[in-house]
């Protein structure tokens, strides 16, 4: 009987398998939404969405993060906005992510915000083009930093969309833009700055903003066209100009060497709450 005993004993010590890191650290957010905490409701929606940890489930996702935003949390209401705009775990519906990206952006979401300009200047399901609104959402995500809202709105008061047309305002946003190391601004303040695009012609600041925007295009179409808009100025330069434009590129170049291109905030980025393991 003894000798069972142990026999099945042995058995299950062999049988049993010890939780790994990343069951443990689901059981915890679990009990940790059990006592209310709303971050690791949003947590576990990005588990479910992300498919690295939980198996890949959009529509409990959705669940998650709705249970968030419910709260008032901007992150959630953030994310359920865009699996609105996506189709992914609920049905597509504009209006829908329109709602909850306002919800997001009363709350000072900059990308919720940013977003909401985007879906206004080119309108889409269910929601009419409306650059103006575009223009006021674009403003306000700009203010507070975010680069590509900060071009975009260049954009429009270089256009005159939603704004009146303004190039000095237009110049402002894009150096804004441009000096986070957006190279679409800074092509485009390269360009406005030339001679024969306006009053606030510079050529030496011109040909360095082309510069820096050449050698920081992914797309090779477009790094070819900066480079060669920067190889017609210097045909207009004299060799103290092009000297000092070279300079201040390096110059620039070494005081943002911290940057990556496109390393400020982008729509498209997901709230993962704070659930860190």
């Amino acid at each position: 009987m003894g000798i069972v005993l142990l026999v099945a004993v042995m058995a299950a010590q062999a049988a049993f398998v010890p939780p790994t890191a990343e069951e443990r650290y689901v059981a915890d957010l679990r009990a940790r939404i059990a006592s209310g905490d709303v971050e690791a409701e949003v947590a576990l929606g990005n588990l479910y969405e992300s498919g690295d940890v939980l198996p890949q489930d959009p529509a409990q996702a959705a669940e998650w993060y709705r249970r968030a935003a419910d709260k008032g949390h901007a992150g959630a209401q953030m994310n359920l906005a865009m699996m609105y705009l996506e189709g992914q775990g609920v049905r597509r519906d504009v209006q829908q992510a329109v709602a909850w990206y306002e919800r997001a952006a009363d709350r000072g979401d900059a990308i919720a915000r940013f977003s909401l300009g985007s879906i206004y200047e080119n309108g889409a399901n269910g929601v009419a083009r409306d650059t103006v609104k575009a223009a006021t959402w674009y403003r306000k995500a700009a203010d507070q930093g975010l680069v590509t809202a900060q071009y975009r709105l260049g954009l429009m008061y270089r256009d005159g969309r939603g704004v009146p047309r303004n190039q000095g305002q237009a110049l402002v946003w894009f150096r804004k833009a441009a000096n986070q190391g957006e190279a679409d601004a800074q092509i485009e303040l390269g360009i406005l700055l030339s001679p024969g695009h306006g009053s606030s012609t510079d050529i030496v600041d011109a040909h360095a903003w082309l510069n820096l925007a050449a050698s920081r295009w992914k797309d090779e179409a477009k790094r070819v066209k900066a480079g060669a808009l920067r190889d017609e100025l210097e045909k207009m330069m004299t060799a103290d100009q092009r000297a000092q434009a070279y300079r201040r590129a390096t110059e620039w170049q070494d005081a943002h060497a911290w940057q990556r291109q496109g390393a400020a905030s982008k729509p498209g980025i997901r709230d993962s709450g704070s659930g860190a393991r």
